[in-house]
């Protein structure tokens, strides 16, 4: 499979302005040094703990957040400066489905009017009949009735709101979509269709996805491959079984030990982290996960750790082979 998506070195850092000036005084780095590839047709999960960037990468991918550093190449065409106007042919063909399904649909707008308008901005279905047609035609396709869409986002239940979230993400008919959190604030009952869906229409319509979450358990059903991050670093990177069977990072190993296993008689040693997340503002020397990992040496305060191959399409940042 050819690549569609390609980060290589990604960085984003908020600048923190303080004094009577509003000088610039610190940065939060937010993604520092990102770099992966995710392949047409495909389903990247990315992971970590909140705060540790996924959101800024997802985001900064679609140049909804600009890079500080870094390239990014989509379809082979580098698009990291790309100016606005040679940019919409390409935010046409890469769209984002939002965490929270409350706040990411206008109130004051149907359903119907939500769904199109992304068709108006780009100049698809010429007419009124065309874009209303196309309307039904996705609203069936996410699971909802033609009939929903003279209604307000008020009258949905959270999952409803996420399918028309999902709706409208679909309506230019895109390359690849970021799926940022999607399930997280959804009834674990519901979490499971959405999930579904979006595997039906991957599969339907050849779907590329960077699927962002905290939750493993989603992310190994839905994803073909999954990157690790940590303190805005990509700590690992694998196929999803091959990863969650054969964890080569400490800090993936520490991740799934908390992963609940539904067989009663299967115990498994849960590893607690200590301490808490470093600021993103004055991260750790060297490694950054070091501060709160079991297998730390003195020289991980010292050694930045490349994302290095340990097995076919196995890649993680450690300096230590003889663990795990």
């Amino acid at each position: 499979m050819s690549v569609l998506l390609e980060v290589k070195d990604l960085k984003k850092h908020f600048p923190i302005r303080g004094g009577i000036l509003s000088r610039v005084v610190g940065s939060v780095k937010a993604v520092d040094g990102v770099s992966f590839a995710i392949r047409k047709g495909e389903v990247l999960g990315l992971v970590g703990e909140s705060g540790s960037g996924k959101t800024t990468v997802g985001r900064t991918l679609l140049r909804l957040i600009e890079p500080t550093g870094g390239r990014i190449f989509f379809d082979g065409q580098d698009i990291t400066d790309l100016p606005k106007d040679k940019l919409r042919p390409y935010r046409r063909r890469m769209q984002i489905i939002f965490q929270d399904p409350f706040s990411s649909l206008n109130p004051r707008m149907t359903v119907g009017d939500i769904i199109a308008e992304p068709l108006v901005i780009h100049g698809l279905g010429k007419t009124q009949e065309e874009r209303t047609e196309r309307v039904a035609e996705l609203l069936k396709l996410v699971g909802l009735s033609p009939d929903h869409m003279r209604r307000y986002p008020h009258e949905f239940s959270g999952g409803q709101r996420q399918r028309i979230g999902i709706a409208r993400a679909l309506a230019v008919a895109p390359d690849f979509i970021v799926a940022d959190e999607p399930v997280s604030a959804l009834d674990v009952s519901i979490q499971a269709q959405v999930v579904n869906l979006l595997q039906d229409l991957k599969e339907e319509l050849g779907l590329t996805l960077l699927f962002i979450a905290h939750d493993l358990a989603v992310v190994e059903y839905i994803s073909d491959r999954v990157a690790v991050m940590y303190l805005g670093k990509v700590m690992e990177i694998a196929s999803a079984r091959e990863l969650y069977r054969n964890p080569k990072h400490p800090y993936t190993e520490a991740l799934l030990s908390a992963v609940p296993i539904p067989d009663p008689t299967v115990k498994r040693e849960r590893i607690v982290l200590q301490g808490d997340i470093p600021s993103p503002i004055n991260p750790p020397s060297g490694c950054v996960f070091r501060t709160r990992c079991r297998y730390a040496l003195p020289e991980c305060a010292h050694t930045v750790p490349e994302l290095k191959q340990v097995g076919p399409g196995h890649y993680k940042a450690c300096i230590r082979d003889d663990i795990l």
